[in-house]
């Protein structure tokens, strides 16, 4: 696990003690509302199954509500009200779809409703602790794994960029990390393609990007890109001369990498973060001390070192479903 600097940029260099990350036990049937930006893939899909996993470990009732995507600010917002407003739930995990939507309702509750921050981040001052990762890190990683294959005097390359939606908080940071690392490197961006993580949404991407520019080097972004590339790479003969880089893994990708089809990615490890939320938020409610920013390390993996990183760290078991509610044990 690390600690991260305030502004993300960085990777801090301490960790946390034992003492703070370890589950600890609960006094009393503690009941939390956890809202997501969307269910509609496999990524929340594992950050939901480590909370569901944790949330019955520990005996703490979880419920979830999802907004149905990052556009829908208003939507989010009136689950937000929804929970702050229910008198049994003691404690909010918001993985928000704007950097700083949910402000003015999470602010004034702070005092009486603990409330933290979950995968996505958010501005500083309106949750209580962030369990999460850098994105920054995340483009930053597979922008310095390009730009070390391909440094300043060797032959240019050139890539289409897949940031994701351009209105998501956690894109912009993703964005500034990517680009940031592909300094002084041969690395040309030839074109940016902003869309929502919808499958068919990316694969329409893919195909604009691919015939308005027919000698792109690799294809590089979201792993909902990175998924339909290989189909439609291979589709167009093209999987031996144009590479797939994705920002993040998801089964599709981590299933590419084995067989060699993506050549790397980076994980944040959503389920040990969504585990993590639930200890943290526990921690919280009992009146302990937590860090204000803790999440797993951010890791680059290509298919030469996939076997390091247990599956069930980054991905939910096959044939998981979400799950939208855990009830609470009866006794501590």
């Amino acid at each position: 696990m690390a600690r991260w600097l305030a502004d993300g940029s960085a990777q801090a260099d301490t960790r946390p003690t034992a003492d703070e990350m370890k589950a600890v036990a609960r006094s009393q049937a503690w009941q939390v509302c956890a809202i997501y930006p969307h269910l509609k893939d496999s990524y929340w899909h594992a950050v939901n199954f480590g909370m569901v996993e944790e949330a019955r470990a520990l005996g703490i009732g979880l419920r979830v509500f999802e907004a149905g995507g990052y556009e829908h600010l208003a939507r989010q917002r009136e689950l937000v009200g929804d929970c702050l407003a229910d008198s049994a739930v003691d404690a909010l995990l918001v993985g928000t779809v704007t950097f700083a939507g949910l402000n003015d309702l999470l602010v004034p509750a702070l005092a009486t409703r603990p409330t933290l921050a979950l995968v996505n981040d958010i501005a500083a001052g309106s949750v209580r602790a962030k369990v999460g990762v850098p994105w920054y890190q995340l483009g930053w990683k597979i922008g310095r794994w390009l730009a070390e294959r391909h440094p300043a005097g060797s032959a240019p390359v050139r890539i289409a960029w897949f940031p994701g939606p351009q209105e998501a908080g956690w894109v912009g940071f993703i964005d500034r990390g990517f680009h940031a690392a592909l300094t002084g490197s041969a690395v040309e961006v030839a074109t940016v393609r902003w869309g929502d993580t919808g499958r068919s949404v990316q694969r329409q991407l893919v195909e604009d990007a691919l015939e308005a520019h027919p000698r792109l080097d690799y294809l590089v972004g979201n792993a909902p890109m990175a998924e339909v590339a290989v189909a439609e790479l291979l589709r167009r003969q093209r999987d031996d001369t144009t590479g797939i880089v994705a920002s993040y893994i998801t089964p599709g990708v981590y299933g590419a990498l084995i067989r060699g089809r993506v050549l790397a990615s980076v994980t944040d490890f959503p389920v040990l973060q969504g585990r993590l939320a639930m200890r943290q938020v526990l921690r919280v409610l009992e009146g302990l001390p937590v860090e204000p920013h803790v999440g797993p390390d951010v890791e680059l993996v290509e298919p030469a070192t996939l076997a390091r990183f247990p599956a069930d760290w980054m991905m939910a078991p096959a044939g998981f479903a979400p799950v939208y509610e855990v009830e609470t044990a009866r006794t501590p």
